[in-house]
């Protein structure tokens, strides 16, 4: 039976336990309280708004952030489960306590998630021909605490660069790294509008290779002053931990939910599926490592392709070594999924 097979049955009978809550950190990803208003705003016709000077958003994001630090050892792999635990994901109520957190500003419907259906999905890829993954990022210009800022590849860059490697070397993946800059215009750091201008280059990447098959869109959280690093122990290496982040396209405000009808993702219940089936891999193989999938009320760049993610690694006070450490858990969890390894 392979690691993929394993995974799956033992999700379906009872994968695991999960270790308290605070294994798996509560913190508000930057796309929730940067990305999304400065988009949002910048619709409504304020190009120049900046979230820093939006007292609301940092106020919400001090509220939201979680500031647990998991200091946990590496667990074996493939844990003894509860029997309990089948039951527990098909409550609606328990995946959104547990697998998901769900932004305040956007809504989780229980018609958005099936665990059964989900589980049941079949991620595995073709590896006969081409390139099968591609890694970008929409935001290249997030470093860590000790990055050097004239070096964007001690940031996410590095950090994308090292999983392609390792899912290259370690699991026989060909892999696309692209390295263009969509948050820096003329020279200048830019944010906003990133997101946009990621989507062309993508589609032509796509469309110049049809054998890829998953697109990481790697990021590094960005969190408030207070948290400490979020950061749990790799065969007793400091590893940052990570999150995977899907968007709703649907806001949620004052009881009314609204559909973000400007944003269509038509692969959204597959992007939720992917997420879900990735994170259970974790739970189980790396007790620890991965913070609940966090849901947003956008798309970002998740809408291109149906085995997309949109993937954290660690926050802004990791350091880049930490980012670094996590990163074969990440392709061992990425194989398990799509190579059933």
């Amino acid at each position: 039976m392979t690691k993929k097979s394993i995974i799956k049955a033992r999700a379906l009978l009872g994968l695991m336990l999960l270790f308290g809550a605070a294994f798996f950190s509560a913190g508000v990803s930057s796309r929730g309280n940067d990305e999304t208003l400065i988009e949002f705003v910048a619709l409504l016709g304020a190009p120049n708004y900046s979230v820093e000077k939006h007292s609301d958003a940092i106020e919400m994001r001090n509220t939201y952030l979680s500031n647990y630090t998991s200091e946990l050892q590496n667990q074996p792999l493939f844990v003894p489960v509860s029997e309990e635990y089948a039951t527990q994901l098909s409550d609606f109520n328990y995946l959104t306590r547990n697998i998901f957190l769900v932004d305040p500003r956007t809504k989780l419907l229980e018609t958005d998630i099936d665990a059964a259906e989900f589980l049941a999905k079949d991620f595995t890829i073709d590896t006969s021909e081409g390139p099968q993954v591609l890694i970008i990022h929409a935001h290249s210009m997030e470093m860590f605490a000790d990055s050097d800022p004239s070096d964007p590849f001690t940031g996410v860059f590095g950090v994308g660069r090292r999983l392609a490697e390792i899912l290259e070397q370690q699991h026989s993946l060909e892999v696309l790294h692209h390295t263009e800059r969509f948050d820096v215009v003329n020279g200048i750091p830019n944010r906003q509008g990133s997101y946009e201008r990621l989507e062309p280059a993508v589609r032509r990447i796509l469309a110049d290779n049809p054998s890829i098959q998953v697109v990481i869109d790697l990021h590094r959280d960005g969190v408030g002053a207070h948290v400490a690093p979020m950061v749990t122990y790799i065969e007793g290496e400091r590893a940052a931990q990570i999150m995977f982040v899907n968007g709703l396209s649907r806001r949620y405000r004052s009881g009314v939910i609204t559909p973000v009808n400007y944003l269509p993702n038509p692969y959204q219940r597959e992007n939720l599926a992917f997420s879900m089936n990735l994170q259970l891999a974790a739970n189980q193989m790396y007790p620890g490592l991965a913070r609940r999938v966090y849901l947003l009320e956008f798309r970002y760049s998740l809408h291109m392709a149906p085995r997309s993610i949109l993937l954290e690694v660690g926050a802004q006070n990791n350091t880049f070594q930490e980012a670094l450490n996590a990163v074969p858990a990440i392709a061992n969890i990425i194989a398990a999924v799509v190579l059933g390894e």
